[in-house]
This record gives C-alpha cells, sequence and structure tokens, in this order.
C-alpha cells in the first residue's frame, strides 16, 4: 500500500500540480517516440531496407495483434490487482521501460543477410517483443491519471500536458529521426543494408533516451487519489460484461479505432508520398513538423475551452471536422506544398481531438466504477490498448494491401527516379495507391469517427456520478 509523504495541503499547491502534470506528461513523450517510429518508419523499414515483401508484412501486423490481445488483457487485469507501495501504476511504467527500449532496437535489427522466411519470422517475433513492451507502459498511462487528481479539471489539465508532450515527441521524431538515419547510414542517398544501419542505430539512441525519461515520469508524480474500489477476485468473463454495460466506453472504443485507423494510415503512407508523389523526401521532415507543432496551440486551447464550460464531446467532434476538410484536400491532391499545407491544418484539428480523446478516458473509467462498484481502469485500457493496436495493425495491412494492388516495386521506382522517370505517367497505378493510402483511407475513417460519437452524452451526467463516487470514498 503507497503511503503519501506529505500532508494533504501539500498536494493541493501549484507547485505540486505542476510537477504531476510535466512529470507524467513526458511519459509520452517518451512512448510517442516509439509508437511513431514504429508506425511512421517500420513498413518502409521492412520494404526496401529488410526486402521483406509489403503484402507478408501486413499479414504479419494482424496476426500478431491475436498475441497482443491475450498480454494485454493479462497485464491489464493484474495492474487492476497491484498494490504496492510505489502504487498502482508506476512500477509497471517503470518496468516496462527496458522491454519497450529493446524491443525498438530489435524492429530495426532484421538480418538482411538471412532467407526471406528467415527475416520475416524475426519481424514476427520482434514485433511482438516490442508490442508487449510498449503494452507494459502505456496500459498503466490512461487509469493513472484519475490516480493523479481527483479533480475532472485538473484531470484535464493533467492530459493536456500529456498530449502536448506527446506530440513534442512526434515534433522530435519528425525533426530528427532521418537525419540521424542519414547520419548512421553514412549518407543521405543511402540503401539497403547501409540504410538498415542507420535506423538500427538511431533506435539504440532513442531507446535509451525512453528508458531515462520514463524512469524521471516514475519519479516525479505520486497516486494521490487511489482507487476507491479494489478489483477483488473476477474473471475475464464477469470483467467484460462489466464493461459491456458501460454504453460510452463502447462508443470510445469505436472512436479509438476509427481515430488512429486514419491517423497511422497517413503515417505508415508518408514516406511513400514524399519519395514517389512529391519525389523529395526532404519535404517529409516539413510535414511532420506542421503536423505535430501546429496541433499543440488547439490542444491548449481546447483545455481552456473546456475549462469554460464546453464539452468535451463538441470540441472533439469539431477538431474531426476540421481534419475532415484537410483529409478532402489531401485526398484530392498529388502536390507536395498543397499536401503539407493540409496536413498542417490536420494537426490543428487534431489537437482538439488528441486533448479530449484523453481526458475522456478518465471519465468513462468512473462511470464503469459507479455502474458496477469496482475500478477496472487498467482492464478498459487494456482493452482500449488492443484496439488501437488492432487500428495500427489494420492501417499497416491496408496499406500494405494497396501497394500490393498498385504492384508497388522498390527497386524499379528507385531506378525510375534516377533516370528522371515521371511516376504519374509510368506507375500510375502504383502513384494512385499510395496517394489512396495517404488521404482517401483517413477520409473515411475519421467520417466514422464523428458517426460513433453521435450519441455520446457523458459530459452532461459526469459531475453527479463524481459526487457519488466522492461519497464512496469519503465512507471507506
Amino acid at each position: 500500500m503507497q503511503k503519501l509523504k506529505h500532508e494533504p495541503a501539500y498536494y493541493e499547491t501549484t507547485k505540486f500540480k505542476w510537477r504531476q502534470r510535466i512529470g507524467f506528461g513526458i511519459s509520452d513523450y517518451a512512448c510517442n517516440l516509439a509508437y511513431l517510429l514504429a508506425n511512421t518508419y517500420l513498413l518502409f523499414y521492412y520494404t526496401n531496407c529488410a526486402g521483406l515483401a509489403a503484402g507478408a508484412v501486413g499479414f504479419m501486423f494482424v496476426v500478431t495483434k491475436f498475441i497482443d490481445a491475450f498480454t494485454d488483457y493479462m497485464v491489464g487485469a493484474m495492474i487492476d490487482r497491484t498494490d504496492t507501495k510505489m502504487g498502482r501504476y508506476r512500477p509497471w511504467m517503470l518496468y516496462g521501460a527496458p522491454v519497450l527500449a529493446v524491443g525498438m532496437v530489435l524492429l530495426f535489427s532484421v538480418p538482411t543477410g538471412w532467407s526471406a522466411g528467415a527475416k520475416l519470422a524475426w519481424a514476427y517475433v520482434t514485433y511482438v517483443i516490442f508490442s508487449f513492451g510498449y503494452t507494459l507502459v502505456n496500459i498503466p498511462m490512461a487509469p493513472i491519471v484519475s490516480s493523479l487528481s481527483p479533480s475532472a479539471t485538473e484531470r484535464t489539465k493533467i492530459s493536456t500536458t500529456r498530449t502536448v508532450f506527446s506530440n513534442l515527441g512526434s515534433l522530435t521524431s519528425s525533426l530528427f529521426v532521418l537525419p540521424m538515419v542519414y547520419f548512421f547510414s553514412g549518407s543521405k542517398d543511402a540503401t539497403g543494408a547501409a540504410l538498415a544501419t542507420g535506423y538500427r542505430n538511431t533506435n539504440i539512441v532513442l531507446g535509451i533516451i525512453v528508458i531515462v525519461i520514463m524512469a524521471i515520469c516514475v519519479f516525479s508524480i505520486v497516486e494521490i487519489n487511489p482507487p476507491t474500489q479494489s478489483a477483488g477476485k473476477s474473471s475475464l468473463i464477469k470483467d467484460i460484461g462489466n464493461l459491456v454495460k458501460n454504453k460510452y466506453y463502447i462508443m470510445f472504443l469505436g472512436e479509438v479505432f476509427f481515430l488512429f485507423l486514419g491517423y497511422l494510415g497517413m503515417y505508415g503512407a508518408m514516406q511513400y508520398y514524399y519519395t514517389y508523389i512529391v519525389g523529395d523526401v526532404s519535404g517529409m521532415s516539413l510535414a511532420l513538423t506542421l503536423l505535430t507543432l501546429l496541433a499543440i496551440p488547439t490542444m491548449v486551447l481546447a483545455a481552456y475551452l473546456n475549462g469554460k464550460g464546453i464539452a468535451k464531446i463538441k470540441l472533439i467532434q469539431f477538431g474531426a471536422i476540421v481534419d475532415v476538410i484537410g483529409y478532402l484536400i489531401l485526398f484530392f491532391t498529388s502536390n507536395g506544398t498543397v499536401a503539407t499545407a493540409s496536413l498542417g491544418l490536420i494537426g490543428l484539428g487534431f489537437g482538439f481531438r488528441s486533448s479530449m480523446f484523453f481526458s475522456m478516458m478518465p471519465d468513462i473509467f468512473d462511470y464503469t466504477e459507479w455502474q458496477v462498484g469496482r475500478n477496472l481502469g487498467g482492464t478498459q485500457n487494456a482493452i482500449q490498448g488492443f484496439v488501437n493496436k488492432l487500428s495500427s495493425a489494420a492501417a499497416s495491412a491496408i496499406v500494405s494491401a494497396l501497394l500490393v494492388w498498385g504492384n508497388y516495386d522498390a527497386a524499379k521506382l528507385d531506378e525510375a527516379i534516377s533516370k528522371g522517370v515521371d511516376i504519374a505517367t509510368n506507375f500510375s497505378q502504383t502513384h494512385t495507391a499510395i496517394n489512396f493510402a495517404f488521404g482517401g483511407l483517413s477520409l473515411i475513417s475519421t467520417i466514422l469517427a464523428i458517426v460513433v460519437l453521435l450519441p455520446y452524452d457523458l459530459d452532461k451526467k459526469y459531475p453527479q456520478i463524481r459526487a457519488d463516487l466522492d461519497k464512496r470514498q469519503n465512507k471507506n
């Protein structure tokens, strides 16, 4: 059982609150470094450096999710039953970080001299290790927000700080990953084994950064508002039955799937788009910078507006509409300048969406506890994490399938570019596949993300729910 070291008044000070916000926020900086590395660069690495077939890789992304389904639930259930001097959630974040870092390195260390079958087996095993490490670190990060503060307003500020740092992680990735890869490769024009070495060494550096940041996070924050109810003995069937009773959680899972399907599909196709459609991969850094940097002011604005009484659901839907406009432009253009500007607009919309997305999660977890009398935050976030990973796998699989449909051949395309051949004219089907993967998939997914949250009205009910939970806590 965790014991607080200070008097209650200390935990109400502005200094402590900012320590909680920033200390927790940096955790998603580390997570996003790992997350975007896998979702932005891994498919390109597999096809262009490791020499794996796009179809086989897409199938691998889907198959490994069945393993994730088991590990995610087991970790979530174990978290709900954890009770240590460090609290319920922090130990998982601390000890999971080295596993995640090792997984990052192994992902981008496919032995290029091996046979195709052996390389694919390496991809399967190392992707499972990476996913398990991400599970250990990430699943506690949503339910811990409820433990960091009992105040809904303060939780929104904590969640907003998290999303700001998350985007700073994305910004770091956009500004430094490719330059680091080229530095370790020895040349911007490096290909094959040399480029593969660049990716591996980049991940070694970033893996160390992830471990250090997670350690700082864990020892900076305090779980001052532990769950009011112990999870106790239960079963998978009973837990799932309790979660199904929460209609808002079901809507939220739909939102998770479509939100990340569109966003990660765009990320997965981006390097192909700027390499073969725009013809200048260096333009990708500016695009990623705008996408991540412009989201930060709208994250802060969303938190401010929510504090002024505007419902979270209205802010997340507004951001989605802005994104729809950006994806529409993206879908109908092959111009690099227009595409980059569109990504900036998408970043503005995504700032509203991501800030309120993370702020909604503690409310939904509290609703489950209010309904069934048991805190299942770890299990809920485990299932949400699995849906997120399933969405990521679906995005990669769809992009891979589009590449297969488009007869994608990296060697032929690289040769054509070196000879000045027009890709749009001479590889029209490949051109169409990449363009649709980059914009079309995201457009459809964002529209569906708007639809699944139309019945959501928890914002109106939450104040009374929180009051009831506080009464229960005071009786304990």
